[in-house]
């Protein structure tokens, strides 16, 4: 009989050992992925589709995943990947945006149009 209670105790360990391992990953799995915060550099990553782009006042509404709305303003020094100027940036596209979270107004470093994949 202590065999069989020894190889309980091993089989016991052996699943809390898997347990121990895996729940700290799926509770940091299951954080939403619409926006992620770089600590080293300060930019913060959103991606979600384009609501409303403004030529005159170059701003961008971005609605994320969760429903929010943000809006992000584009400068001259903004890097574009996929479109050749910000009036190529229409209602629909899925985006992502590095920016810089400042109190006075959100500037994107960074707007990188999604492939759109389909048959």
């Amino acid at each position: 009989m202590k065999q069989i209670t020894g190889k309980n105790e091993s089989i016991f360990f052996a699943i809390l050992a898997l347990f121990i391992i895996l729940i700290p990953n799926t509770v940091l799995s299951s954080e939403p992925k619409d926006i992620s915060v770089s600590t080293e550099s300060g930019l913060v990553l959103v991606e979600g589709k384009v609501r409303r782009f403004n030529s005159d006042e170059q701003t961008l509404q971005l609605q994320i995943k969760n429903g929010e709305k943000i809006t992000i303003k584009i400068d001259w020094s903004t890097e574009l990947v996929g479109y050749s100027s910000p009036a190529k940036i229409e209602k629909g596209n899925k985006v992502k945006i590095w920016y810089q979270p400042n109190s006075t107004s959100t500037t994107a470093v960074k707007i990188e149009k999604k492939l759109m994949l389909g048959c």
